[in-house]
Order: C-alpha cells, then sequence, then structure tokens
C-alpha cells in the first residue's frame, strides 16, 4: 500500500515502515524535483537508525536527479535550521521524530532563511501525485562537510561573554545529538557542567527523549541530591528546553516567560505564542506594549516571521528573531545562563518574578475527536465562555481561567490543557475536560 505525504505539528512524522517508508522519501525527493523547488540541500539527522537510513535516502535521490547536497550527520533540528540559513541552501532537512519514542521517523524542511515550511508549500507537497519517471544524465555531488557544525558553536561563544558568575550545572541529553554542543558550550564559557544521557542511542536508554515529569525522576533526583545549581534537559533533536530545580521540573511557561521577559528588556516588537500557551505570556507582553497573538501550535513562525516580530513561543520552545527563525533549546539554555551570570542572578531571583499559574497538560491516547460534538459537549459541560477560538482544536477562555482540547500532530494522542490561579480549580477543570472527551 502507498503511504502518502503528510505534514502535521512539526514535518512529516510517523511510526517507521508503517505511516513512513523509503517509497514516501522518494516520493517526497521527486515532488521537491519536479516542483523545481531548489538545487542545493543540506542533510542532517537524529540517532535513530531509521533516520540514518532515510538521510542517506533522501541524499541519494536528490543526487539522482541531479541536486547538490551535503550531508552532515548526527546534528540537532536548530543546528540543521541555522546551517541552511547561512550555508546559502535552498532548503534543509532534518531527519528526526524528535520527542517521539524510538520505532518513530520523520522530517522537517527548512526554507533558505531557516524557516520551516509554509502552509502553501507543505500542501503542494502532499497534493502531488505524478507517474512521471525523470531519467538523470547526470549525478549531483554528495559531500560530507560538517564545518557548519563547528561554526555554529563558534557563533554562539561569540555572541555571549565569558562568565561572570559561574554556575554548577546538569545537562541531560536524552541521548540525542545534543550532546557535543550545550554541555560544551556552557563549559567553554567557564561554568562547571556534568552531562547525562550524554552518549548517543537509538535506543534511547536514559530515559524516553520527551523531557516530561514521567520521563525525568533520576534526573529530578541528581540535580536535588547533588550540588548543582540546576539542570537543563533536551528532548531527542534539541528544540526543546526543561530546567530543573531543587525543587523539580521548572513548568514550560516558566521558562517561556523567562526567555520573553530577557528579549523585552533588549527590544520591544509583536510577540507570537501558540495556542497553548500560558495567559502570563499574553500579560507580559501587554505590559511592555507589544502586541501579542496566539496562533497554531507547530506554526508560530510564520506568523513571527510575516509580522517582523521579536519573539515566538510554545511550550519548552523559544525562538528569538534576532538570532533566528527557528526553535533552539542549546541557544535558549545559552542565553538564559548568561543573563544570569551578566546580571549576578540566582535562577531562584528570576523563578520569583514569574506570576504563579497553575498549567496542566494531560495526554490521552485516541486518534481524534468528532469536533462538533465536543464542542456541543465541553459547552455543556463549562457552560458559555468569555471567549471561544478554534484556531487549533477547541480553546474555551473565561475570565480568568482557561482550557484546550487538541488532537496532536505527531501522535495518536489527544491532549488537554487547563490553566487558572489556582491549583485544585486547575485540577477541577482537567477532571472536567477528562469527561468531556470521554
Amino acid at each position: 500500500m502507498n503511504k502518502i505525504i503528510k505534514f502535521g505539528t512539526s514535518g512529516i512524522r510517523g511510526v517507521f515502515q508503517d505511516e513512513i517508508d523509503v517509497n514516501l522519501v522518494n516520493k517526497l525527493v521527486e515532488s521537491i524535483v519536479l516542483g523545481k523547488l531548489g538545487s542545493k540541500f543540506l542533510i542532517g539527522h537524529d540517532v535513530r537508525k531509521s533516520a540514518i537510513l532515510l538521510a542517506n535516502v533522501l541524499s541519494s535521490g536528490l543526487s539522482y536527479y541531479g541536486k547538490s547536497v551535503n550531508q552532515i550527520g548526527f546534528a540537532p533540528t536548530p543546528v540543521i535550521a541555522y546551517a541552511t540559513k547561512n550555508g546559502d541552501y535552498d532548503f534543509g532537512f532534518a531527519v528526526t521524530a524528535s520527542h517521539n519514542p524510538p520505532d518513530y521517523c520523520g522530517i522537517k524542511i527548512f526554507d533558505s532563511k531557516g524557516v520551516a515550511l509554509s502552509e502553501e508549500t507543505e500542501n503542494m507537497l502532499q497534493e502531488y501525485n505524478s507517474n512521471y519517471k525523470y531519467q538523470s544524465r547526470k549525478f549531483g555531488k554528495i559531500a560530507y562537510n560538517e564545518s557548519t557544525k563547528i561554526d555554529y558553536k563558534l557563533k554562539l561563544l561569540d555572541l555571549f561573554s565569558p562568565a561572570k558568575k559561574k554556575y554548577k550545572i546538569l545537562v541531560d541529553c536524552a541521548n540525542g545529538v545534543t550532546n557535543n554542543y550545550t554541555p560544551e558550550i556552557l563549559s567553554r564559557l567557564g561554568h562547571s557542567v556534568v552531562s547525562i544521557n550524554s552518549h548517543q542511542s537509538y535506543l534511547f536508554q536514559g530515559h524516553s527523549p520527551e523531557p516530561i515529569a514521567e520521563n525525568l525522576g533520576k534526573t529530578v533526583a541528581m540535580v536535588k541530591n547533588s550540588d548543582m545549581d540546576f539542570g537543563f534537559v533536551h528532548d531527542g533533536d534539541g528544540d526543546r528546553l526543561v530546567i530543573i530545580t531543587k525543587q523539580g521540573i521548572v513548568p514550560d511557561y516558566v521558562f517561556s516567560y523567562l526567555l520573553l521577559s530577557i528579549i523585552l528588556k533588549e527590544r520591544k516588537g509583536d510577540v507570537v505564542i501558540s495556542i497553548n500557551s500560558s495567559v502570563s505570556l499574553e500579560d507580559l507582553a501587554k505590559e511592555n506594549n507589544c502586541n501579542v497573538t496566539r496562533t497554531r501550535l507547530g506554526k508560530t513562525f510564520i506568523l513571527l516571521d510575516k509580522l517582523s516580530g521579536v519573539y515566538a513561543t510554545e511550550p519548552s520552545k523559544v525562538i528569538d528573531a534576532k538570532w533566528g527563525l527557528w526553535e533552539d533549546g542549546i541557544y535558549s539554555a545559552i542565553k538564559l545562563v548568561d543573563y544570569m551570570s551578566s546580571n549576578n542572578l540566582e535562577l531562584d531571583d528570576l523563578l520569583k518574578s514569574v506570576p504563579k499559574k497553575h498549567y496542566i497538560q494531560k495526554n490521552i491516547l485516541s486518534k481524534g475527536f468528532d469536533f462538533e460534538n465536543l464542542k456541543e459537549r465541553a459547552l455543556q459541560e463549562f457552560g458559555k465562555p468569555k471567549e471561544l477560538e478554534e484556531i487549533d482544536g477547541l480553546r474555551l477562555v473565561f475570565e480568568d481561567e482557561w482550557v484546550l482540547f487538541r488532537a496532536s500532530g505527531t501522535e495518536p494522542k489527544c491532549r488537554i490543557y487547563v490553566e487558572s490561579n489556582d491549583q485544585n480549580r486547575s485540577l477541577e477543570l482537567l477532571k472536567k475536560a477528562e469527561s468531556v472527551l470521554n
């Protein structure tokens, strides 16, 4: 059975062989070539065996059609986006399933600005259907030049100053591809760094690559029971960042809030947040006289680029437009530490400045939901909201709280998000939301 090209929240994603295979990648190559979308391409991949295979299929396919390819091997997704922009490539491919389990694979594609593909381009590639067989007259060159990975690190080392205040930092690389980046850069800036799960493994032996509480028990214990000041955790491809303190995992909205507050001290402009982001981010942007807009998860970069804004975020992912229009967990870690170090701050000092919200996410195994039926049941359960948003799922906004139902774009899961000013109220909202979905 022929598989179809289907873009989700962040590129193409699915279980290897069941949803994505070699034939689908060949179809993607053909659609790019016959769509005349470029002649010079960059390819990197994460640690999965399937990612290595599909990266080689991409390289071979593009070469067959006479295109020039540079394959840089193991590389974090933000490094691939950076290299695509700064290396004058038409497209960059990050062959990765990011935070998904080992049996998943995927492909994220970036344009010449290091921006993920527009929905128009994704739709064009999805709708491609041709039996035309191109006969190559000359193979394109395949290079294996990894210098761009060194350039990425040197650029960050040049951008940030050596540490004034030095920290002891634990970095959990989740057996992914950030092992030669975040720990090394922080160390070279003068901090004392201990890295764990820093050996690359397609089995993700330390823990599942999604940096959520149920996977990070041992990492949290190490930060609590050691002399580390705090810890960082990446996902499998390095676009996410999670912070751990002696008190445990810092909520994702707090991480986004801290980075936004730092950036707004430097410059003002439009702010873009995902549909599931905390209200605290909206409030912070407005306090700084900045326009703030919510948009679809995984698509914040589109609106940020259109508005020429300064910042975009979704939980555990941040885009600083001054650095680039891609989500970069490595850069985010360095920027946060640099700000603290330059201003002689402890992380707890910063955390005290963040408004207290009770934000909960729960995932439920499901292939989706009937939207109109869900909407009807939600309105019956919760009553008439102040606002009803259908940008990406169903979001009900009340005076000091909100609830969001959303089907995952990468896994067969439905996600529930709730936020309020009180923990018991958030738990009550979650319980109601679960009853609606069930």
